[in-house]
């Protein structure tokens, strides 16, 4: 009894240590008002939406303030869901040349003192986050595979040309598999012939991922939702450090890994994998 008593105070303690300073004193505050998030997409996956899901039970009410596409991954924590449309430029878990600091403003403007208030931070370890798979498989998914062709400006030497995707579907076809598009149109690449299922919402984007049997596509936050959908996903990558110390292959498959999803981590290439690499590497999975 005595052993179990140390080890309940040992995880009690760890608790407590990674609770922002806010929160480690009587926790009497009613409600918990988390954001607003306005970093990258991948970051809010396995950096924040979990972290709030862990704390949410500490509080009557969760009030989480992110844009509006996001709304989903919070379904199961949120009392109230503000959305915000702040204008900037996402790096990792802040917006930077923010266009509308008067947005910010209105969303800051609901707190109250009586709430205790979560701002992002750099690294919140997975320990003290509650992470759950999304997504619903359908009795009929549409697509076997689903593919995100980023097509940012923003880091373009990361893009796929259309005419390599073109290829891929190619190749994806002739193996008899039924393939998909996902993600935001103004982001992607408009590839012919395969089903389009961008601009979607998000919650119906994860049942499709749940629902298919591989997801491809290079490193961006739509491969991390594959991850947290439970599919088998392949991505391509350089072996460049990043943030926090971490190659991209660290992150797939381990640090943002909390579901120990099947990963193919294609790096040999950088982001110039070939279809005939890529091609490769799904037929491993889905063997």
């Amino acid at each position: 009894m005595f052993r179990h008593q140390k080890l309940t105070m040992k995880r009690d303690l760890f608790s407590w240590w990674t609770r922002p300073p806010w929160l480690r004193g009587t926790g009497k505050a009613r409600v918990l008002f988390a954001g607003p998030w306005v970093g990258e997409f991948g970051w809010e996956l396995m950096n924040w939406q979990a972290w709030v899901r862990a704390l949410a039970p500490r509080y009557e009410e969760v009030w989480v303030c992110s844009r509006p596409s996001s709304e989903a991954l919070y379904a199961d924590v949120f009392t109230r869901f503000i959305p915000h449309d702040i204008r900037g430029k996402p790096v990792h878990v802040i917006a930077t040349e923010v266009q509308n600091p008067e947005e910010r403003a209105r969303v800051l403007g609901m707190l109250t003192p009586e709430m205790d208030h979560l701002l992002p931070r750099l690294f919140v370890p997975v320990a003290a986050q509650r992470f759950i798979r999304f997504g619903e498989r359908l009795d009929s998914p549409p697509a076997d595979v689903l593919f995100h062709a980023r097509g940012k400006e923003i880091a373009s030497s990361r893009n796929w040309s259309q005419g390599a995707w073109v290829d891929m579907c190619g190749r994806l076809t002739a193996a008899g598999l039924k393939v998909g598009c996902v993600g935001l149109s103004a982001a992607t690449l408009d590839v012919p012939g395969v089903a389009d299922f961008r601009d979607r919402p998000l919650a119906e984007t994860m049942d499709l991922m749940a629902s298919a049997k591989v997801v491809i596509g290079p490193s961006s936050g739509p491969m991390h939702l594959a991850s947290l959908c439970g599919v088998p996903h392949v991505v391509w990558t350089d072996r460049g450090i990043y943030r926090m110390g971490k190659t991209s292959r660290q992150k797939y498959e381990s640090w943002w890994n909390p579901l120990n999803t099947p990963v193919k981590v294609l790096d040999d290439e950088g982001f110039a994998a070939t279809p005939e690499t890529v091609m490769n590497a799904v037929s491993e999975i889905l063997r």
